[in-house]
Order: structure tokens, then C-alpha cells, then sequence
């Protein structure tokens, strides 16, 4: 048992890499989509208690409306959410003015960046425990 687990939990930061590594070029690759900005207006703030693995944190959930070309868009999930935002609070997304349900916040590209250096990091400490768990064999 100890043998599949020496090598299940390198393979599984793998994939876990090379799924973050995908999904951080993923939005590199559409960020020029997000070519209009709107001024969206906080509506609703909820916080939960967030209780996956051994810690608890408060996660907070921000609800909006804003307008694009006459045409409301209310009570969507705000792609940013912290513990400052307040009822009543304006911030500017970014929208696809293709398409204006979908909407990101403003930093694109340093999200971006972070998700790819994170799915190389998990990436790379998954292989070397891979190839360490094949060497002890």
C-alpha cells in the first residue's frame, strides 16, 4: 500500500500541475476578449465558512449589476470578492463585448502568471517524487 501511494501522490500533483499550467494559458490565450470595461455596482455581500482540509477561513462572495448597451446584468457573482467590499461599492471589470455576461477582473495577466508558476512548481515536485519513488524500487 505504501508502494501505490509513493507513486499515486506524485501522479496526481502532476496532473494537478499540468491542469493549472493549461487553465493559466487558457486565460492568457482569451484575455484580448475582455476588451471593454464596465463600472459594476456591489449588491450583496455573503461570507461562508470555507472548511476544506484542516483549516477554516471565512470566503467572502460578492453579487453585482451593471449595464452593458441598455441591457442589465443583475445579481452576478463579482469575479473579485474580498472582506472590504461594501453594499453600495462601485469597481470596474472587464466584459467580452461579444459577449457581456462574461465578465473578469482587471488583472488578467497576473493571475494568469501566477497560475502558470504555481502548475510548473506542483509540476516539476511531482516528477522529482515520482523519480524518487521509482529509484527506491
Amino acid at each position: 500500500m505504501q508502494k501505490i501511494t509513493r507513486l499515486l501522490f506524485p501522479i496526481i500533483a502532476i496532473v494537478m500541475g499540468i491542469i493549472a499550467i493549461v487553465s493559466g494559458v487558457h486565460k492568457m490565450a482569451t484575455k484580448d476578449l475582455y476588451d471593454s470595461t464596465v463600472t459594476a455596482t456591489i449588491v450583496d455581500v455573503q461570507e461562508e465558512w470555507d472548511h476544506t482540509g484542516e483549516d477554516s477561513e471565512l470566503v467572502y462572495h460578492a453579487y453585482i449589476d451593471y449595464e452593458v448597451d441598455g441591457v442589465k446584468y443583475e445579481h452576478v457573482e463579482s469575479p473579485e470578492s474580498d472582506s472590504t467590499m461594501q453594499v453600495g461599492d462601485t469597481i470596474e471589470l472587464l466584459y467580452q463585448s461579444k459577449d457581456p455576461s462574461k465578465i473578469s477582473g482587471k488583472n488578467i495577466t497576473g493571475n494568469s502568471v501566477i497560475m502558470i508558476v504555481i502548475g510548473v512548481v506542483v509540476a516539476i515536485g511531482g516528477i522529482i517524487a515520482e523519480i524518487k519513488a521509482f529509484i527506491r524500487r
